[in-house]
């Protein structure tokens, strides 16, 4: 028995790289975590009831879910990073790294995804009723505004965990394909959304994940991912206004 046990264990656990498998074992299971208890539903079904009568109350287990996400995509990945391995988080791309790279980037990507967003919903109506995803918070600029920036939370958290916790860190082992590994499971995260946007979900997890590598800095595809949720948003609640 230990003989076969030895076996295995030299089969299969020969060559691994102690920073890899750490980031690839804890993302299975912060990605599970997440899916479990930083969503509304979990709100919903636990908290729910002691913020029935709040003003606004819908939008309570929004804010739930965007800064839950903090802790499970941010918080507890960037504190495996520090603690787990021995490399630092300006490592995992908590810098500015190349600011003319990557902040004409970021403009010009927001710049270029205004007229596609448009058109995506004037064509792709699912798109009107998708977003935003909190209905409540159109019915003022000022619930409106909070909203974005605790989305703007949840967006910086997401991209952190894919394209700082995940490519920087499996960057070492397994070089250019860390942005095919984490693309994948970025992916899935979208199957919620609409078709086109779950598609371009895959590019976008390839490009953003190229301009981190290229930046040494996640920060950039937070600020695009961002924008052009944020710009959705905008120009959903416009054309709702318009043809109500």
């Amino acid at each position: 028995m230990n003989s076969r046990l030895q076996t295995l264990r030299e089969k299969y656990l020969q060559g691994w790289e102690r920073q890899a498998t750490l980031i690839l074992l804890a993302s299975a299971l912060l990605l599970t975590l997440h899916r479990y208890y930083s969503r509304r539903r979990f709100f919903q079904l636990h908290f729910a009831e002691y913020f029935g009568n709040a003003p606004l109350a819908e939008s309570y287990s929004y804010y739930y879910w965007f800064l839950t996400t903090a802790l499970t995509l941010l918080l507890v990945p960037a504190l495996v990073a520090k603690f787990g391995t021995r490399q630092r988080l300006s490592d995992y791309g908590i810098r500015l790294g190349n600011q003319k790279l990557g902040w004409s980037v970021t403009l010009a990507a927001w710049i270029l995804m205004i007229p596609v967003v448009i058109l995506a919903v004037i064509v792709y109506r699912p798109f009107l009723a998708k977003y935003p995803l909190c209905k409540v918070v159109a019915n003022s600029w000022q619930t409106f505004l909070l909203y974005q920036l605790a989305y703007g939370v949840y967006m910086f958290s997401w991209e952190f965990f894919f394209r700082g916790f995940m490519l920087f860190g499996l960057e070492k082992r397994f070089g250019n394909y860390s942005i095919l590994i984490q693309t994948i499971p970025f992916a899935v995260m979208h199957y919620s959304k609409p078709l086109p946007e779950a598609l371009g979900s895959i590019v976008a997890g390839v490009l953003l994940g190229i301009l981190a590598l290229e930046t040494r800095s996640f920060i950039y595809g937070a600020a695009i991912h961002w924008l052009v949720a944020m710009t959705m948003d905008v120009v959903v609640v416009s054309i709702s206004h318009l043809i109500m």
